[in-house]
């Protein structure tokens, strides 16, 4: 697992190291200029205290000059005819060179700055090795940074410990979460937090309200279901006990007839809470495809059309314009397919259903319009609710189709509406796609 606090510290140290680097490479050129000017110096007085010298050793002799000239220094005198009367190492032999001042010449013993003082009975060279003042630059660089690079394991130790104490409250905010029940959806404290944890800490507690308000859907959903499926079940046990009790063939054959309807409830019903299951987010995979609605529309008018016959309805597509939409073809069938069902149960025998497709630049609207008892306006906006019914209603059902329709409506990218059919009569149940 990767740790912040290691990480930072070793970012933070590489930065100290990298700054000790740049900073003793800017120190150690700084250093080789100033020690530039003063070797320059030195040779020039070096050889100036040298042009009034008479005596001078044998050259191979390698005698000094009393002690004036520096170790790391080259000093070599020529007479007037070229010859070599005195060198302060023998060694190191240097080019003769006329030319009066300062410059950088290459021997055989490396790269040398030489100061030539030309005179007209002698020519006096001080030459010194560049590696010398190398020697001399960095050593003064080593001794400014010297303080610096051993205090870096110092800084590492502090680094550490402020990064701890820095990370502290997010550690804290990891302890209250650890500590907490599965149940405990109370939102996180906020105040006194680092402004970078803040941010944090707001997100879980809209996490923390999101998975509060899905816990309390689901355990209402679960204790609506089963209060829901307690009187479909309860009939079909009833129905059983009658069926027990039945002596002659007709009361056998009516009370299986109840029995059938009531398990065809129990069953619709169970159905119905599965289609409402699989639609919660991340219960079932969203698969949208290009999707002909006239096409699905006429599949799904004839798959109701048996169930509208059995009640006499006329069930009929009044008008299907050519659209596409990008949807999941399940679901979009199960919208169509609660809308049809819907109208079908509620309107009376010898009605009407009619399901049509309008298209245009601006969209498209799926309609299914009935003629039966509608919905009161003050209920048009209630009956959405899950297992919420019209006071009044006598028809079997759930309470599930409507709200069924609106969460697929709305996964789709659609709008569902409800309002008076023709004359004010019956309902219609508009579901609208943008284009």
């Amino acid at each position: 697992m990767i740790s912040i606090r290691r990480r930072l510290l070793v970012w933070l140290l590489s930065v100290l190291l990298f700054a000790c680097a740049l900073v003793g490479a800017m120190t150690y050129f700084e250093a080789r200029d100033e020690v530039n000017e003063l070797s320059d110096r030195q040779l020039r007085q070096v050889a100036l205290s040298l042009r009034h010298q008479e005596v001078f050793l044998p050259a191979a002799s390698g005698g000094g000059l009393g002690g004036e000239e520096e170790d790391d220094l080259v000093v070599q005198v020529w007479d007037r005819a070229g010859t070599l009367v005195y060198a302060s190492r023998p060694g190191i032999p240097l080019p003769r060179d006329i030319r009066p001042g300062l410059r950088t010449v290459s021997g055989k013993e490396g790269r040398f700055r030489l100061f030539v003082l030309t005179e007209p009975v002698r020519t006096i060279q001080v030459a010194q090795p560049l590696s010398a003042r190398r020697e001399i630059s960095a050593g003064i660089a080593f001794r400014l940074l010297a303080p610096s690079l051993a205090l870096i394991p110092v800084l590492g130790i502090l680094i550490w410990i402020a990064v701890g104490r820095g990370l502290r409250p997010l550690a804290q905010v990891a302890s209250a979460i650890e500590q907490r029940s599965p149940s405990a959806m109370e939102p996180l404290p906020e105040r006194d937090l680092p402004g970078e944890i803040v941010p944090l800490v707001k997100e879980l507690n809209d996490l923390l309200a999101r998975l509060s308000h899905a816990m309390e859907a689901q355990r209402r959903f679960i204790a609506d279901a089963a209060h829901e499926l307690r009187t479909p079940l309860s009939a079909v046990d009833l129905q059983s006990q009658i069926v027990e009790r039945s002596e002659t063939e007709g009361e056998k054959a009516e009370a299986f007839a109840r029995l059938k309807g009531g398990i065809c409830r129990a069953n619709r019903l169970v159905q119905q809470l599965l289609t409402m299951a699989r639609l919660e987010p991340g219960a079932a995979p969203y698969r949208p495809v290009r999707i002909d609605l006239a096409d699905l529309l006429r599949n799904m008018v004839a798959e109701w059309s048996p169930a509208a016959a059995e009640k006499g309805i006329d069930l009929g597509l009044t008008r299907a314009d050519p659209a596409e939409i990008e949807g999941d073809e399940e679901y979009l069938r199960v919208l169509v397919g609660n809308l049809i069902d819907n109208a079908i149960r509620y309107t009376p025998e010898g009605g009407r259903v009619d399901v049509g497709m309008k298209g245009d630049e601006t969209g498209v609207r799926i309609v299914v319009e009935d003629n039966g008892p509608g919905i009161p306006g003050p209920e048009r906006a209630r009956v959405f609710e899950r297992f919420h019914r019209c006071e009044g209603t006598v028809v079997p059902g759930s309470g599930l189709g409507l709200s069924i329709v609106k969460t697929v409506a709305e996964r789709t990218g659609g709008r569902v509406s409800l309002e008076a059919g023709r004359d004010g009569k019956g309902l219609r149940a508009t579901v609208r796609f943008s284009a």
